[in-house]
């Protein structure tokens, strides 16, 4: 017992010698910025003195949320991420609950997200005598992604999502009229209380974990691999179109080919196949939010450069034609007939229009034989 302690006021002491926060947590940048909030904030002196204070015990609650949560958060990310969202928010859910599955507060909050039964109804949950599906975590973080869209299209700014999930959206109201403006600082302001503390502690408690947990994964020191470790030994998987080149999949993921090819062993060339729609390949989760950040498919305008197309025309989808048949008869690959008509799936129905980009050259040689 008393070595731990000694270990914990090591471990504290380290962390509360460096001359500035920005030191200690290189991943600040990268946290604040996606959150909407000033990067400037790490010097603010009240969230220096609350990292000062809690930053120890937060430590152990992240050590100990990542335990339990180890194999949700992997989920929780590739939902998030295919829904427009950064993963950070996976420490809105582990600030609200520390992954505890069947967490439930003082005022009957429940679940990983601590959804109100009111508002867990609103957002499409079942909450009654035999079904909470607050508990359920692929629903409740379905729910969550929706009141959390719902809230950014009403405040406008990540924190302020953040500020509402906690103290409520007339609250928050409230407090921007009174503050005059929705200014995080201002808003954050220990000594105007603008709003409720606990919503202050709250903000500040998310930033924290954020930067403990951004910092961890990119870390190479032995005692946090071992945290990572807890999260990344699985994979996810991730969708990438045809006529991609690995190389450059390769440096978006910071990989070797051979850590590539040891987790898709399918692939054996070096490139996504042209004839392919898209091709699901693994990733390890910790790459996830780098492959959202930097892996683009092509755009039409791009198509029609590399390609060559000049010009569109229409086809009235038959009955039994499907998307490969479609694309050999104008020599073009079902991927270009997917971007160019924003198609959401591959299925076509009979009646069907679709849009082929052509080259110049084709529709001339063409053009007769479509009257």
């Amino acid at each position: 017992m008393i070595r731990r302690w000694l270990l914990g006021v090591l471990i504290l002491s380290g962390l509360l010698s460096a001359s500035h926060l920005a030191d200690v947590y290189p991943s600040y940048r990268y946290v604040m910025e996606k959150l909407d909030i000033d990067p400037s904030y790490i010097d603010n002196p009240q969230f220096v003195a609350f990292v000062r204070k809690n930053e120890a015990k937060y430590r152990r609650f992240y050590t100990h949320s990542i335990q339990r949560g180890a194999k949700l958060i992997p989920t929780f990310t590739e939902l998030l991420l295919s829904n427009g969202l950064s993963h950070l928010f996976v420490y809105l859910s582990m600030t609200e609950s520390g992954f505890k599955t069947y967490a439930k507060s003082n005022k009957s909050a429940a679940g990983l997200w601590q959804f109100m039964a009111a508002t867990a109804r609103t957002y499409n949950l079942r909450v009654d005598r035999t079904i909470d599906q607050r508990y359920d975590p692929i629903a409740s973080t379905q729910a969550a992604m929706r009141y959390i869209n719902a809230l950014y299209k009403k405040f406008g700014k990540w924190y302020l999502v953040m500020m509402a999930y906690n103290c409520g959206e007339g609250r928050l109201a409230r407090s921007i009229q009174r503050a005059g403006t929705n200014d995080f600082a201002t808003l954050m302001d220990d000594r105007r209380r603008f709003i409720p503390s606990e919503t202050r502690d709250y903000l500040k408690k998310i930033i924290l974990l954020a930067m403990m947990g951004e910092h961890i994964v990119e870390s190479k020191k032995p005692e946090e691999k071992k945290i990572k470790r807890k999260i990344i030994d699985g994979k996810t998987f991730v969708n990438v179109v045809a006529g991609t080149r690995i190389a450059d999949l390769l440096k978006i993921l910071d990989m070797s080919l051979l850590e590539f090819t040891a987790m898709n062993p399918q692939i054996t060339t070096d490139r996504i196949p042209a004839d392919a729609f898209l091709v699901q390949i693994a990733i390890p989760a910790e790459k996830l939010q780098r492959f959202h950040d930097h892996y683009a498919p092509p755009t039409l305008q791009q198509i029609y450069r590399d390609k060559g197309y000049r010009r569109l025309i229409a086809h009235v989808v038959r009955a039994h034609e499907d998307l490969g048949a479609i694309a050999r008869r104008y020599h073009v690959t079902p991927l270009e007939l997917i971007i160019a008509n924003e198609l959401p799936r591959a299925q076509l129905t009979p009646g069907q229009l679709l849009m082929i980009p052509v080259t110049e050259a084709w529709y001339q040689r063409h053009r007769y034989d479509r009257r």
